[in-house]
């Protein structure tokens, strides 16, 4: 699972979807509303679809956890 570094945008953190392999943006479509999705404006060009850093982040952990094997108690 690659890691993204944010894009800075007015002082906030944020991650377009474009960043995400096909995969990727499947599982974390399903895993959140579509409404937590935002539409970001840059001169020029608008970004559809981005979502903050820390819900990024946090999406991020709860994936880590679910691929490690590592047993709750260890007798």
């Amino acid at each position: 699972m690659t890691n993204h570094l944010p894009i800075y945008i007015e002082g906030e953190k944020w991650i377009p979807l474009t960043y995400f392999s096909d995969q990727e943006k499947k599982s974390f479509k399903e895993w959140l509303p579509s409404y937590r999705l935002k539409k970001v404006k840059l001169p020029g060009l608008v970004l559809t679809e981005c979502l903050d850093f820390k819900t990024y982040a946090c999406w991020l952990r709860l994936k880590e956890l679910s691929y490690t094997k590592v047993p709750i108690f260890d007798f």
